[in-house]
């Protein structure tokens, strides 16, 4: 009754769905990019609607913890090594993505200037830096995450449940004060870069603790026991959801974001949806990696003009959504041979 692979992948397609809705049209200064046609006041519904997005790198952050938590209890003597083979595919996919729409696009379409010098390349091919696609910040975070992850959930194992989310709740704040209102003024480089990625660090270390925290409670097997007998227990909670959505339009503040994100899950899990939705995510969810690295490219970097020259939300969505995935389905055919030359070697098998 606990969490499946198959709606830890649902939830991570709808995190990438949420971060493009976010990107797209969480700006007041919409004139010349879409035409909103529903406004509340002076402002049009999509903003607002658009907020709630900022959950996506939280229910990101808490589908990892969980699923790497799992693997951790489960295989504590091959987990290390998995996990350095999960993040060989994952620079796979990122080096595949760098090389076809920064070096390839960027100088096919002549933005030689974009692509810059090789010393640019090869930081933005560590992960260091992302000045390509602000998108990537997450790439270096995430790798964090992995790594240390072992220190986190030996606590987890170990430690009072509360006292850990306690901690973490306020390593969150701390960590969001200085992202937000206590940027860096140093003059060196460094000393911005190191605080910057301190702070975005500390932001996402909540949520993904916390996916690890409910799987050692078992949030999701007491929370589908409790509301087994309730009759409409899908409205019910798909009213939740509403809520949530209302909630932050009224708390626009993306301080919340983790913890709007937490409940989504669980209540999205407990919705009995639409056989088209599970199918929908189901086919989105091998895409969703690369569509959150390849999508500011193309409605930022080269083809603003063709994303929102359809000029209506719903087909500007539609527009960026299906030239992320197709874009996906390329790059997962260059891995997939890539795979073949080297899979004596494990690189794109991820235990």
């Amino acid at each position: 009754m606990e969490i499946t692979v198959k709606q830890s992948n649902q939830l991570k397609a709808l995190a990438i769905l949420f971060m493009l809705f976010l990107h797209l049209f969480n700006t007041l200064n919409f004139q010349g990019l879409f035409t909103p046609l529903v406004f509340i006041g002076e402002k049009p519904l999509v903003y607002y609607l658009s907020l709630f997005g900022d959950t996506c790198v939280p229910v990101f952050c808490f589908v990892s913890g969980y699923g790497l938590y799992y693997k951790y209890t489960k295989k504590p003597e091959t987990y290390l090594r998995d996990n350095m083979t999960r993040l060989k595919k994952i620079y796979l996919n990122y080096w595949v993505i760098l090389l076809l729409f920064v070096v390839g696009l960027g100088l096919a379409l002549g933005q030689t200037e974009f692509v810059g010098s090789w010393t640019r390349v090869l930081f933005n091919a560590s992960g260091i830096i992302n000045s390509y696609n602000g998108a990537w910040w997450f790439l270096l975070i995430y790798i964090l995450l992995v790594l240390t992850s072992p220190l986190y959930f030996r606590w987890v194992s170990r430690s009072n449940p509360y006292l850990i989310l306690g901690v973490s709740t306020v390593l969150y704040i701390i960590a969001f004060y200085f992202r937000v209102y206590r940027p860096s003024t140093s003059e060196y480089a460094t000393v911005q870069w190191l605080h910057n990625e301190a702070s975005l660090f500390g932001t996402s270390f909540l949520p993904f603790i916390t996916g690890a925290v409910s799987l050692s409670m078992k949030w999701q097997t007491n929370l589908t026991v409790k509301l087994q007998q309730i009759k409409y227990k899908s409205l019910l909670c798909a009213t939740g959801i509403i809520g949530l959505v209302v909630l932050h339009a009224i708390v626009p503040n993306f301080i919340i974001a983790p913890f709007l994100a937490i409940p989504f899950i669980f209540l999205f899990l407990q919705v009995k949806w639409p056989g088209w939705v599970n199918s929908l995510l189901d086919f989105i969810a091998p895409h969703a990696t690369n569509m959150w690295l390849v999508h500011m490219f193309f409605y930022i970097t080269y083809f603003p003009d063709f994303i929102f020259g359809f000029r209506y939300i719903p087909l500007i969505f539609l527009a960026l959504v299906t030239c992320s995935i197709a874009s996906s389905f390329i790059i997962n055919l260059l891995i997939t041979f890539i795979g073949k030359l080297f899979e004596n070697r494990g690189i794109t098998k991820v235990a």
